[in-house]
């Protein structure tokens, strides 16, 4: 054990400092790596159906598969570069952005008019709407197509 000044304060160091220090710094890269392909969905609750927003940037229109069966909203998206890629100067020296897939599953509270539900995308922003049912279907689900 010996002793460190450190901004004009005398503190205790020992060698397990440098293992505390690491381990710290893993368990916030783990906790951010587990949120970084998170798709954030907003479900807004109107009088006679379900809007749900979600953010997909990056992704083409083409990407995105969008699913509704038995009250689950389904969105599915993935795309990948292509590794013969260049960029404007030439071959890329150092690249991050080969594949990006994203999924997520909402349940919502209430039965759904599957063959009603419409969804449009614009600006990386996906918008579905879902009328809300009176009756329960039984049927196998519905693939919704985006405009």
């Amino acid at each position: 054990m010996c002793w460190v000044v450190k901004d004009r304060m005398m503190r205790r160091y020992t060698p397990f400092d440098e293992f505390d220090s690491f381990f710290d710094r893993m368990g916030r890269g783990l906790e951010s790596a587990g949120t970084q392909n998170q798709l954030a969905v907003d479900v807004a609750d109107d009088e006679d159906e379900y809007t749900l927003t979600a953010d997909l940037p990056g992704f083409d229109r083409e990407d995105i598969e969008l699913t509704v069966a038995d009250s689950m909203v389904t969105i599915t998206a993935e795309h990948t570069h292509d590794q013969g890629e260049t960029d404007d100067d030439g071959a890329y020296i150092h690249r991050e952005r080969r594949t990006a897939s994203v999924q997520r599953r909402v349940r919502l509270p209430e039965a759904v008019d599957e063959e009603a539900a419409s969804a449009t995308y614009h600006n990386g922003v996906l918008s579905v709407r879902l009328p809300k049912q009176s009756t329960v279907a039984i049927e196998d689900g519905r693939r919704i197509d985006i405009e």
